[in-house]
């Protein structure tokens, strides 16, 4: 800790931290895409291989496919600006989920549904379903085109019966075994 900062401050110096900085910044832990306008319907997204500090600020660069080099972002001329991407940090399992769609098919309307094979997680909390089809392609459910709704699990079968009457019967215990013990008056 700096000697110019109370012993009790949970802060660091921010003088001696940006003076310990390196002048090359990788920020390995988040994911950036600058968003650069090349005349197409709309913004390209191209991943920020590199972050550099360039006085003040932070500048990323970006790999530039018609130059097959790696360039400043901000001096692309159709730059608009940079933007953060959300990060998996876990999985977890599909549990009984299943994604449901409505698909227009060549032979009419249909629907599907697929299990959710796991659910990822993401540094900004968001968490999406990934489903698998039928040849055993996983797709995220809420890019998918045709996402109805996703149905949570079924209830586990309770071990009750249904009689033909509709109500319901519990099952039956198993038979109790009667035993005699005899006791001895003299004894007790």
């Amino acid at each position: 800790m700096a000697p110019s900062q109370p012993a009790s401050s949970p802060l660091p110096d921010v003088v001696a931290v940006m003076a310990a900085a390196p002048e090359c910044v990788s920020l390995a832990e988040q994911q950036w895409v600058a968003l650069v306008d090349h005349d197409a319907v709309g913004p390209e997204e191209c991943d920020v291989v590199h972050w550099w500090r360039c006085e003040k600020e932070l500048v990323g660069y970006i790999h530039d496919a018609q130059s097959g080099r790696i360039i400043r972002a901000d001096l692309h001329p159709g730059f608009l600006g940079y933007e953060r991407r959300p990060r998996v940090i876990t999985a977890l399992p599909g549990m009984g989920w299943t994604a449901c769609y409505h698909l227009d098919t060549p032979t009419g309307p249909t629907s599907e549904d697929r299990p959710v094979l796991a659910w990822l997680v993401y540094d900004d909390g968001t968490i999406t379903p990934q489903d698998v089809d039928h040849d055993g392609l996983v797709y995220c459910s809420t890019d998918t085109h045709g996402l109805s709704h996703i149905q949570p699990p079924r209830e586990p079968r309770s071990p009750r019966r249904r009689r033909r009457d509709g109500s319901q019967t519990h099952p039956r215990p198993a038979p109790v075994q009667e035993t005699s013990v005899e006791i001895d008056p003299g004894t007790a």
